[in-house]
């Protein structure tokens, strides 16, 4: 699976990004219910929250923050019968409800299937992406988070969607990181989080001519 990350005028490179955190384990003591009380269990190879009957939503957080950029990688499947929403947070600011800050990616979310991210704290979409859509029961690898302006969700190995925000979170303010769910039954696992390498680039391309189309196959090979 890819480990870069082409997003319009950088590339993100986990190979060469700085690992903060592997969570080979997960350790209760290690992590928070901050909002809303479903059920979460926090096992050494996964943490899952809910169950297929929830009736409402809730997140649960590292207890150790970070500053600056972040990206998480991690593995995560809906629960059957359960079919939306996987949820993660980075960035996030917890020091007041509603929270002031951060960023929320879903997975399967919205209650039609989509893919998209949340600026907090108006939980307004601010990048959606309609055509991926989620199923149940299937494992998804899952890169995502911000770098500089940027704040993008990557799925198994293909960019799905990302925007461009300047009012980026301030690099000396601490953010927590965690998951989520929204009435359903979730499992998350495989947590690495990274301090991310960005590679700036320069995209050139001339639509609709053979050096146009050049272009593109030499920036693909490359």
């Amino acid at each position: 699976m890819s480990m870069k990350i082409e997003l319009l005028d950088k590339t993100i490179d986990l190979a060469a990004s700085e690992l903060l955190r592997s969570f080979d384990t997960f350790s209760p003591d290690e992590w928070s219910i901050v909002r809303h009380a479903p059920k979460w269990t926090v096992e050494p190879k996964r943490i899952m929250g809910g169950g297929p009957d929830e009736p409402t939503h809730g997140q649960i957080f590292c207890k150790t923050p970070i500053k600056g950029d972040v990206v998480l990688e991690f593995d995560a499947r809906i629960i059957p019968p359960s079919y939306h929403d996987l949820v993660w947070f980075w960035n996030t600011r917890l020091g007041k409800l509603p929270w002031s800050g951060g960023y929320l990616g879903c997975l399967g979310g919205w209650w039609s299937g989509m893919a998209g991210i949340e600026k907090l704290p108006d939980y307004v979409p601010s990048a959606i992406a309609p055509s991926h859509k989620c199923e149940s029961g299937r494992w998804y690898h899952v890169v995502s988070g911000s770098s500089g302006s940027a704040h993008f969700i990557a799925v198994d190995g293909e960019l799905v969607t990302y925007f461009s925000d300047a009012a980026t979170p301030d690099p000396n303010e601490p953010g927590y990181f965690g998951f989520g769910i929204y009435e359903s039954h979730a499992e998350y696992a495989n947590l690495k989080v990274y301090r991310p390498a960005a590679i700036p680039c320069a995209r050139k391309y001339i639509p609709g001519t053979e050096v146009g189309r050049a272009q593109e196959s030499n920036h693909k090979a490359n």
